[in-house]
């Protein structure tokens, strides 16, 4: 089980995404970044140049440009510079004031009748191909000492480690099963600190003259430092950390389309393409089957490649498909689905409940994380109470449930915050359910 995890090491990224100098490298029609910047007017009202460039994340060489444009059709004016503070090298007009006129929020009304997105400019769907393509052949192999110390946080035994081991340095799907309460969704979240340094993620994307919002914060961790000059429309970000559960659904696999918005919405394998998607709780899925889910996943998982549907387009789209999958689950693997099925997931990690000496160096390291001290001997005791007396099994999660019942309970009392029989014992009292209880 987890006491807390070392942050990862921020390694190099890979060659940074280059600024594109003009509307052909931006990979979009000019119209569409227009469009884009009239949304953008007409929800702001008036901007600076310098603003709407950073705000749609293209220089303001092409910003100006597509400015002008809009002047001269009158849907904006420009209404004067502005005392700012130019950066160096900043063009002079990145002060001017822009403001939508009259009839740039008729059309900009038009525009968003037909989708409200006013976000930062998306990056072709080719460009994101090559670029997710480029950013899973980074070398990270797995070796047995890579995954000691990114693992050295838990406690797991050697062949646990060097079964998980040549999953990860494989970067094939793996099936951790096991007991309950034993850090099997721990051990994958951990897994994504192996997958390789920080990668760069579009914060939208362009295809077939519509938009899929990639970007997320909830599942893309930012890395905030100076970078050299680069397509802005690109967010360095660690390792994606997908975790789903039982509310996964079928609908959540494919580009989600907002009615009210007009934009689409990356499905969650997509956003977690560079790194992991964990499917916890496998098999207790309310809205699919374990055969289903993995029907819906044979395909990319053999070929590197899925299809997602672009509904209002009339067509499909092939997508990279490069994140490391991982089913975890506390049922057995044969009562979820038969043989046949079975094979198509290679890797299969036992995670068993933890022996004695495991479970008291469980208890020592949450001692160690709570600063308290630890009586060894009340550890045997509670083991010949509440387990050997009782039948009741080891879960590695048992410890740091119970050190925090006690730490509550000495709170509420009023009493010094320490592992004490007293303390233990009640703990025990309202953590462990007896069958003499349900009597």
């Amino acid at each position: 089980m987890a006491v807390t995890a070392p942050a990862p090491p921020v390694a190099a990224p890979i060659a940074l995404p280059p600024v594109p100098r003009t509307a052909e490298e931006t990979g979009l029609p000019f119209s569409f970044v227009c469009d884009l910047i009239l949304k953008v007017l007409y929800f702001n009202g008036s901007m600076l140049g310098r603003d709407i460039a950073h705000h749609i994340c293209l220089p303001f060489s092409f910003v100006e440009t597509a400015l002008r444009f809009l002047g001269d059709e009158g849907y904006c004016s420009s209404v004067g510079m502005r005392a700012v503070d130019l950066d160096p090298g900043e063009h002079i007009n990145a002060g001017m004031q822009h403001l939508i006129s009259s009839t740039g929020r008729q059309r900009a009304r038009e525009l968003l009748e037909i989708n409200q997105y006013a976000g930062p400019a998306p990056v072709p769907i080719a460009d994101y191909a090559s670029m997710a393509e480029r950013q899973s052949q980074v070398d990270s192999r797995v070796n047995r000492a890579r995954l000691h110390d990114a693992f050295s946080h838990l406690v797991l035994s050697d062949t646990v480690l060097d079964h998980l081991g040549p999953a990860l340095s494989a970067r094939e799907a793996v099936f951790l099963y096991g007991p309950p309460g034993n850090g099997k969704t721990t051990i994958a979240e951990a897994s994504a600190s192996l997958l390789g340094p920080p990668v760069f993620v579009p914060r939208a994307l362009y295809v077939h003259g519509e938009v899929i919002r990639f970007y997320d914060p909830i599942h893309h961790v930012p890395i905030d430092r100076e970078l050299p000059p680069h397509d802005r429309r690109w967010q360095l970000t660690e390792r994606p950390a997908v975790k789903v559960g039982g509310e996964l659904t079928p609908r959540m696999l494919e580009l989600g389309f907002d009615q009210v918005l007009g934009f689409y919405e990356a499905s969650l394998q997509l956003k977690a393409n560079g790194g992991l998607f964990l499917i916890d709780d496998f098999g207790r899925q309310q809205h699919m089957s374990p055969r289903d889910l993995l029907n819906r996943l044979i395909v990319p998982l053999e070929k590197k490649v899925d299809y997602l549907n672009i509904a209002r387009a009339g067509t499909s789209i092939p997508v990279p498909f490069t994140c490391l999958v991982m089913l975890s689950t506390n049922l057995r693997p044969q009562n979820l689905m038969d043989e046949a099925y079975l094979r198509r997931v290679r890797f299969k990690v036992h995670v068993p409940d933890p022996t004695v000496e495991e479970y008291k160096e469980i208890w020592r390291r949450n001692c160690v994380a709570q600063e308290m001290r630890l009586d060894e001997s009340l550890i045997e005791r509670l083991l010949q109470r509440e387990y050997d007396a009782k039948g009741r099994t080891l879960h590695g999660s048992h410890p740091r449930d119970l050190l925090n019942h006690v730490v509550h309970a000495a709170l509420y009392l009023g009493r010094p915050v320490e592992l004490n029989e007293e303390l233990l014992s009640a703990a025990c009292e309202t953590y462990f359910v007896d069958s003499d209880d349900l009597a």
